[in-house]
């Protein structure tokens, strides 16, 4: 095609994407991962491993003799190589949405940063135990368990024992939805309060948002971040769908829990990305592309969040993610392709 480029030169193999469905993928990427807080890394690797047909050089490479880093397998190389794609993206993508929810006054840093020191350090021990040790295969299998664990989650949201289990989070969220459409009325959405009386130690944080007090013990989310970090780096993704469901769990409203979620992964990410860096693998140029519409998405969703229901959102997502997950758990567990 007139819009293809070349991705990557390996093994005597010149591989070709198609930049503009490139650039629009990022631009769905950047806005679901900035609206939800999840499914951007699991997104950017449906995309490089089948919207655009990289992970099919995976299989038909592997056990090609190569010397690039510290690699010596073509096929292991391209399914690091699609892992640290995710990355990039997916650290672009965090960076971009946590200072948008920060404008939109709606971050709660202190626990981010809680969780993201535990999962930098589990990010390292997953790519140094495991970089050049995944096939292709069992890397399709583990990203299509991991979706399936994003399905669940979403769909469970909707159930009246998670919305009884959560009051005090709906109570906030209700209260938000109402001053925002009292201010929309009026033409001042401008002067839409988010998170209010933050305060944080080393113990705990406490924060105010639309009448409810909120706390959390700054070691639950570092312990839960240690796990988080080693399944994100295992699979290539940024752990978000793994991080809006411990928030969620302690009863914070969908409104901000995305943001937490943001900053959590742009830490990881950045720890994720100098392990790959280090293991020798090379940077896609093309991945600014990526990067370009990321901004775009990212840009839109902390600013278009407000005005959707979030159940209805549960539920779409959560149709996409199992039919994802079935997708991909059937390719490299059972070798069984379903379209698309």
């Amino acid at each position: 095609m007139v819009l293809d480029i070349t991705w990557m030169e390996i093994a005597g193999q010149t591989i070709k994407i198609d930049a503009l469905v490139y650039f629009l993928w990022a631009i769905w990427v950047g806005w679901i991962f900035s609206t939800v807080g999840a499914f951007g890394g699991i997104m950017a690797g449906v995309g490089h491993i089948s919207i655009l047909g990289i992970g099919k050089y995976g299989t038909s490479l592997k056990g090609t003799p190569i010397k690039i880093g510290m690699y010596n397998d073509a096929g292991k190389y391209i399914t690091d190589h699609i892992r640290f794609s995710n990355t990039l993206m997916t650290w672009l993508n965090s960076l971009s949405s946590t200072i948008n929810w920060y404008t939109q006054k709606r971050l709660v840093w202190p626990a981010a940063i809680a969780m993201g020191l535990g999962m930098v350090l589990g990010a390292q021990v997953a790519v140094w135990g495991t970089g050049g040790k995944l096939g292709v295969a069992l890397y399709k299998g583990l990203f299509g368990l991991a979706t399936w664990a994003v399905s669940i989650y979403m769909f469970y949201q909707v159930t009246p024992r998670a919305k009884a289990s959560k009051s005090k989070g709906r109570e906030a969220a209700k209260r938000f939805q109402q001053r925002v459409e009292e201010l929309r009325k009026a033409g001042r959405l401008g002067e839409l309060e988010g998170i209010t009386n933050v305060k944080y130690s080393l113990d705990r944080v406490e924060f105010d948002f639309f009448g409810e007090r909120f706390v959390a013990k700054n070691y639950l989310p570092f312990f839960y971040g240690l796990l988080i970090g080693f399944i994100a780096a295992l699979i290539g993704v940024g752990g978000g769908f793994m991080i809006v469901p411990f928030f969620t769990a302690l009863g914070w409203p969908m409104y901000i829990t995305p943001a937490v979620s943001a900053l959590t992964v742009f830490l990881n990410q950045c720890s994720a990305l100098a392990g790959w860096f280090a293991r020798g693998l090379v940077f896609p140029i093309g991945i600014v592309i990526a990067w370009a519409g990321i901004l775009i998405g990212s840009y839109i969703g902390p600013r278009t969040q407000k005005y959707l229901p979030m159940d209805s959102l549960f539920i779409l997502f959560g149709l996409l993610a199992f039919y994802v997950g079935t997708r991909y758990i059937a390719a490299g567990f059972f070798g069984i392709k379903l379209p698309p």
